[in-house]
């Protein structure tokens, strides 16, 4: 009853709106009692509430401003309202990145010492596999042990996927041959462009598309792949890549941005929208034994750097400070 009527709600005039508003007031109203006794707000979904006395909020990340096309517009005009409101409070803020910390201080010249980067961490499930481990999982998605390439991620523009695509086409059909890319992730927002390549390359027998993988069997598809790929044109922070690494695949992933600061030069970094650059570093990594395990190796000891406790850690922190 709750989703038809989500749906009906939907398609009026400002029916996100009026349902984000009920979503506010009902939360508000149960909340009220503890943050009139003190309690600490920790919005992390973008749902500010107007009672909470202490409060911080997380900003993942500006892809809004800065690739407003690749999300929906009623998404946009919602983010720059909730964004505008934050920056102009006394909030303190969390980011998951260097990256998106600098971002907001440089465009709106807000105080350092305001904003707390606690960086995210891959589940400890992820690491690295042997074949006999990971076979019995890969059997149903008709892939051998080390013998694809991976994409993983929601279908959407910013993912960049279309260069990986073009890259991926380049290379010699003996490479494709032996490493069909295997792209895992349910279809996004403005993707229709998007599906019709991939359904076309599909065709080809050298692109292997499965869809959504539920998060018990995600491990073993990193652990078994040759290669990751993810050269996104933007993220917050780039949990894929870390998981990735974790797991002791070798990595392609964009040089600019979260991911540079993740990778931390672990990972081979590429300009994102560069398909030449791209598909020549896949050849490399895909026929280079040694280049390919040098990468899996120094991919593992970064992610090393990352853990959830340091995280808790770091946000028990900013409570106890305010």
């Amino acid at each position: 009853v709750e989703h038809s009527w989500r749906q009906r709600l939907g398609r009026l005039p400002f029916g996100r709106e009026l349902y984000r508003a009920n979503n506010r007031w009902r939360f508000g109203r149960l909340a009220r009692l503890a943050l009139d006794n003190g309690a600490i707000y920790h919005d992390i979904n973008y749902s500010p509430i107007a009672q909470a006395k202490s409060t911080i909020a997380t900003v993942y990340d500006l892809s809004h401003r800065h690739y407003p096309d690749t999300h929906p517009r009623h998404r946009v005009r919602f983010l720059n309202k909730y964004l505008e409101k934050l920056v102009s409070g006394n909030s303190q803020i969390i980011t998951i990145s260097q990256s998106i910390k600098a971002e907001l201080i440089h465009e709106f010249e807000l105080d350092a010492e305001r904003i707390h980067v606690t960086p995210l961490a891959a589940d400890k499930n992820f690491h690295p596999r042997v074949r006999n481990e990971c076979q019995l999982q890969l059997d149903p998605f008709g892939l051998g042990y080390k013998q694809y390439l991976l994409s993983v991620g929601t279908l959407e523009p910013r993912k960049n996927l279309a260069t990986v695509l073009a890259a991926y086409s380049a290379l010699d059909s003996s490479v494709k041959d032996a490493f069909p890319l295997v792209i895992a992730g349910p279809y996004g927002w403005k993707s229709a462009k998007l599906e019709g390549q991939i359904d076309r390359l599909h065709k080809s027998g050298h692109i292997i598309k499965i869809g959504f993988v539920p998060q018990h069997q995600l491990p073993f598809l990193y652990a078994g792949a040759a290669a990751f790929v993810y050269p996104s044109l933007y993220e917050g922070f780039g949990l894929p890549l870390l998981e990735a690494m974790q797991s002791g695949c070798a990595c392609v992933t964009s040089n600019n941005g979260a991911l540079a600061e993740v990778s931390a030069g672990h990972a081979i970094e590429i300009e994102p929208l560069n398909v030449e650059q791209l598909a020549l570093k896949l050849n490399s990594l895909l026929q280079d034994t040694d280049l390919n395990t040098h990468y899996a190796q120094t991919g593992q000891q970064r992610a090393a750097a990352f853990s959830w406790s340091a995280t808790i850690a770091k946000t028990q922190q900013i409570y106890n400070g305010l």
